[in-house]
């Protein structure tokens, strides 16, 4: 396997995971607020790191977090968690799900101006498909019944996760140690906010939350899956992989369907054929 094909593949299947958290937020979101929520899946995570034993000095974690890029990111990935978890809160799954997924038109203009990479007719096609795919796979279809400040936070996170991929790319950071590194520091930042927004005492912000959920986007949505994307786009395009990523959308409506009972529509099945077709053309070569 290439490095192109490896780099893919991981990209795909951060995706697939992360597609899973849907679910899992929705349940999450029952429990608690979204600053909180965003905390304790990172807390998770950190946790896990530690006692895994992967904070140590051979995995490098330690040179890491002495990097200021990697609070950059952090900084700019935990304010696209916050915004996205907030807004959906306001403006509801739909709006969410459209919104906070342009960054598929973003990141290739972005990618052009910061890394040079050149916008091809393929990629603008895979903008293209994505953009249709995204508004039939909806569960409510076209219309998105948000509210002023709800889309305009949903935007936000779209812009952040544009920056978040075009910066990762540019920084390079694509090894273990770094992305363990990147979750630690995102624990760090969203503590001080769920503190905050959560009340003065532990027990207000962990309590609450439904565990199973919790645990979920801690383990599997976190630690494995942030290792696998920041491994993954390294060896891809920032454009590339902001496309493949939409297999997200793909997973977390027909898990919906699945676990939650959601009815799938024929728009919803050519959403997810048009998605499908964007990865296929932005994949070739």
């Amino acid at each position: 396997m290439d490095r192109q094909t490896n780099g893919m593949a991981l990209t795909v299947g951060a995706s697939v995971i992360w597609g899973t958290s849907f679910v899992a937020v929705s349940v999450g979101l029952q429990y608690a607020s979204p600053y909180v929520l965003v905390f304790e899946r990172f807390l998770i995570a950190s946790l896990v790191i530690l006692a895994l034993g992967i904070f140590t000095k051979s995995a490098r974690v330690w040179a890491e977090l002495r990097r200021p890029q990697i609070w950059v990111l952090a900084g700019v990935w935990a304010a696209a968690f916050l915004l996205q978890f907030v807004g959906q809160n306001i403006s509801g799954a739909s709006a969410s799900a459209l919104l906070s997924n342009l960054f598929i038109a973003f990141v290739p203009v972005a990618a052009y101006f910061v890394l040079r990479e050149q916008i091809s007719n393929a990629s603008k096609g895979a903008v293209a498909l994505s953009v249709i795919g995204i508004v039939l796979v909806l569960p409510s279809g076209l219309p998105v019944r948000g509210t002023t400040l709800g889309d305009l936070l949903l935007v936000g996170a779209a812009l952040g996760n544009t920056s978040f991929i075009v910066l990762g790319k540019r920084y390079g950071v694509s090894s273990l140690a770094s992305s363990f590194a990147l979750i630690i520091s995102m624990a760090v930042i969203t503590a001080p906010v769920a503190a905050f927004t959560g009340g003065t005492s532990l027990s207000s912000y962990v309590a609450p939350a439904d565990w199973e959920s919790v645990f979920w986007l801690g383990l599997p949505c976190t630690v494995v899956a942030v290792a696998m994307y920041t491994r993954g786009l390294a060896s891809i395009k920032a454009a590339q992989s902001a496309t493949l990523l939409l297999l997200e959308i793909v997973v977390g409506v027909a898990l919906s369907a699945s676990l939650l009972g959601d009815a799938l529509s024929l728009l919803q099945v050519a959403g997810a054929v048009t998605i499908a077709a964007a990865i296929l053309l932005s994949s070739s070569r």
